[in-house]
């Protein structure tokens, strides 16, 4: 394979998967309700209840109220 055509598919993988890392760094320490309104990325609630079946609170970036899924995240 060419070593041109090899740097172009590398970059190709490689620049979505560094622009969505360098989101969830700035998605850690922002206080933008920006990334709870346009990629759905809550942050874990300070006070979490329960109403039987799921865990349920309030994002403090946002102030929605929110659920978490099987997996841990808040939506």
């Amino acid at each position: 394979m060419d070593p041109q055509v090899s740097t172009i598919i590398i970059i190709g993988i490689g620049a979505p998967i560094l622009i969505l890392i360098v989101l969830r760094v700035f998605n850690i320490f922002s206080k933008n309700p920006w990334f709870c309104k346009n990629f759905g990325w809550h942050k874990t609630p300070k006070s979490i209840s329960s109403d039987g079946c799921s865990l349920t609170g309030i994002c403090p970036r946002c102030g929605k109220k929110v659920l978490q899924d099987s997996q841990g995240n808040w939506f």
